[in-house]
């Protein structure tokens, strides 16, 4: 049966498995307990509980820290849930009651400015109201990055929802998630998840995106947000030149934009392949749909989690 403790005393497989080294994993449990005691009592003080408090069986898992191990561990490697139970000593069952209770308290346990951090940038401050200062009090946001990653499902059995999760760019049946990036590699902003049948620019406009963001901010998009400059004429949008029946052949001065471009645009690929290295995110997704969008996000709050550590204790 696996431990936090055993973990603890080895501290490569506790990174290996969950993706945390020993002091980020103490901070994050930590970061947890008091969500976990929350939803606790609310659970047990509920008007319609039938049992007395105290009633039925204790957690296996007593510790917030085995718990934690658990959820992690299914992220990272999406394992099925017999295997965890071995591998904890539990029935599948109760793993995934487990699981199921833990899923919405990561979010908010490392990072709950993840909501949408542009839309709040001045709560609580004093307003900015030029550029010059924004620029000096967020020199991370002078440039962003807006993709949409894509990630295969299951067929559904629904005929109709068949052809609305087929992407024919990917050939198969998938999630699409639209996610904004810093220029140093935090995520600012996970969108709800779409069919993938649903077009990147059309979940761009769906989202409103470009209203939340200041139009001075320069946001960088691929080839597929073409003519989005022209329906947000007074953003600062750097977009790639793209070929087309009239024109067959870019300039030498037209390539090389594309290639300065591509090389500010790659934190965005950096980002999407450190959220994948989580199984949950890279295998055939076969969980519940409606739970789909808040793993994304979990998994977004704990790369920016990481990276913020890494900023306070470099």
């Amino acid at each position: 049966m696996i431990t936090y403790q055993k973990l603890f005393n080895n501290p490569g497989k506790l990174l290996r498995l969950t993706g945390l080294n020993t002091v980020q994993f103490s901070l994050l449990a930590q970061r947890l307990k008091p969500l976990w005691n929350n939803f606790e009592y609310k659970r047990l003080f509920r008007n319609n509980r039938k049992r007395a408090i105290g009633g039925g069986r204790k957690y296996r898992l007593e510790t917030i820290e085995d718990k934690l191990v658990l959820i992690l561990l299914w992220y990272r490697t999406y394992a099925i849930f017999e295997l965890l139970g071995l591998i904890f000593n539990l029935d599948a069952t109760n793993i995934g009651r487990l699981i199921r209770k833990l899923i919405p308290l990561v979010e908010v346990a490392a990072d709950p400015n993840l909501k949408f951090f542009l839309k709040n940038i001045n709560k609580g401050r004093k307003k900015i109201r030029t550029w010059e200062k924004f620029a000096r009090a967020y020199p991370d946001l002078i440039e962003i990055i807006i993709d949409t990653t894509e990630q295969k499902r299951r067929r559904p059995t629904n005929k109709k929802k068949q052809k609305n999760f087929y992407s024919g760019k990917k050939h198969q049946h998938s999630f699409k998630t639209q996610i904004v990036v810093s220029r140093l590699g935090r995520i600012l902003n996970v969108s709800k998840s779409y069919q993938g049948r649903i077009h990147d620019k059309t979940i761009l406009i769906k989202e409103k995106t470009m209203d939340h963001i200041p139009k001075d901010i320069k946001k960088m998009v691929d080839r597929g947000y073409q003519k989005i400059d022209k329906e947000y004429p007074f953003h600062c949008i750097d977009i790639p030149i793209k070929r087309n029946r009239w024109k067959k052949k870019l300039l030498r001065s037209e390539k090389v934009y594309n290639t300065k471009l591509s090389k500010r645009r790659v934190i965005i690929e950096h980002v999407f392949s450190r959220m994948k290295k989580y199984k949950i995110l890279s295998d055939t997704y076969r969980s519940k749909e409606k739970e789909y969008n808040q793993h994304i996000r979990n998994i977004a709050a704990l790369c920016n989690f990481r990276l913020l550590f890494k900023e306070l204790h470099p």
